[in-house]
């Protein structure tokens, strides 16, 4: 049981299970501990972009990609 983020439980709970396990190895197995704690990341930014119906900006040409 994760004391930490036991906020993120009720609404978001996807990201809850994955802090859960990332700070339940984060002693025993920090590496898989980092990946937990990516994953959750990586959950919480889809649902960002999941709820903001912005679109992105298009890049016209190849050189303005370079500086994005």
């Amino acid at each position: 049981m994760s004391i930490h983020f036991q906020f993120l439980q009720a609404e978001w709970p996807k990201v809850y299970e994955a802090v859960a396990k990332a700070e339940s190895l984060v002693h025993s197995d920090p590496r898989t501990a980092c990946f937990y704690s990516r994953r959750a990341l990586e959950i919480a930014v889809n649902w960002v972009f999941e709820c903001d119906p912005q679109p992105l900006p298009t890049l016209q040409n190849r050189s303005q990609r370079l500086f994005v």
